[in-house]
C-alpha cells in the first residue's frame, strides 16, 4: 500500500521535504509511518519535535488527515492515504 506524506510549516523547513511516498504492507498503522519518518528524519529535527532517547514524536507534532486530527497512532493506514505531518509548535 502506498501512503503520501505532506510535510507542512517548520516540521518541512527541518525536513527540508515537501512530502514523501512510502510503501508499507496491508495493515500497517498511523506509528508504523510515524517510526519509519522518525527514524530518516529525526536527527534533523530540534529536541523539542523528536525526543532521541525515546526515538518519538513530540505530542505537538501530530499526524492528520485532510485536515483532520488522526485520534490515535494505532489507526491503520488506507491505500492512497494522505497524511500531513504537522506541528502545534509554530501554528502547523
Amino acid at each position: 500500500m502506498r501512503v503520501r506524506v505532506r510535510f507542512t510549516g517548520i516540521v518541512r523547513h527541518y525536513a527540508r521535504d515537501a512530502e514523501k511516498s512510502y510503501e508499507f504492507p496491508p495493515g500497517a498503522r498511523v506509528s508504523d509511518l510515524l517510526a519509519r519518518i522518525g527514524s530518516e528524519y529525526g536527527p534533523r529535527l530540534p529536541e523539542q519535535m523528536w525526543d532521541r532517547e525515546k526515538e518519538r514524536f513530540n505530542p505537538l507534532v501530530k499526524a492528520t488527515r485532510m485536515g483532520a486530527p488522526i485520534p490515535e497512532d494505532d489507526e491503520e493506514l488506507r491505500e492512497g492515504d494522505e497524511i500531513y505531518i504537522i506541528s502545534r509548535m509554530a501554528g502547523g
